[in-house]
């Protein structure tokens, strides 16, 4: 009986395993969708999704909430409201909600600014400044106190901004965030704070 039982549990496992890679292989063989001109503006993510024939719906998943959008001409200019900064998934269905494309993934790499953290810090008997390095030029760069806006500067065609804080000003809970053109803002960025007068640079 035992025996039984021991090749019974072997063979519903070999069959669940085959059932499994079936399915994977399946999924891989679906006929893929494109993205163009991935940007941001307005809280909305702006991008032009293009399907196969096969989909009817562009499905939109993203923050564990999904939408559907009729696709014309297997077409679709797409303008998602949302906040935060996970991965959204594209892919194409029947009129029936049946996927029949594969996952199109679009993380936060492809619709924000992807600076990361570099920056110089001075504190002097009077006054602080900081300094703010970005990956490239015509970036907008925030400078916060908590969850107030103490300056913004644009780098212009140059790749720093530099801030004058008075000791008033420059406190603890020091944050900026970069923005780069048709891109939504980087997650904030801490700036430490410095008790006594010294500098620090800070690079990720």
């Amino acid at each position: 009986m035992r025996k039984f039982l021991f090749v019974s549990g072997l063979f519903l496992t070999l069959l669940g395993g085959a059932f499994a890679t079936t399915t994977s292989a399946s999924a891989k063989s679906l006929p893929s969708l494109s993205t163009q001109k991935v940007t941001y503006s307005s809280s909305k993510l702006n991008v032009k999704v293009k399907a196969p024939k096969s989909a009817k719906l562009l499905a939109v998943k993203y923050d564990h909430h999904s939408s559907y959008y009729k696709l014309k001409k297997s077409t679709y200019n797409l303008n998602y409201r949302f906040s935060g900064y996970k991965t959204f998934e594209l892919y194409g269905t029947t009129s029936k909600h049946q996927r029949v494309t594969q996952i199109k993934k679009l993380s936060s790499s492809a619709y924000a600014t992807t600076d990361i953290v570099n920056f110089g810090e001075v504190r002097t008997k009077s006054d602080a400044t900081v300094t703010i390095h970005t990956l490239g030029p015509h970036r907008t760069v925030r400078l916060f106190s908590g969850k107030k806006q103490l300056q913004s500067q644009n780098t212009g065609s140059g790749t720093q901004a530099v801030f004058k804080l008075s000791l008033k000003q420059y406190k603890p809970k020091l944050t900026y965030t970069i923005t780069a053109t048709n891109k939504k803002s980087s997650q904030a960025f801490y700036v430490p704070y410095l008790e006594e007068p010294s500098n620090l640079d800070g690079i990720s």
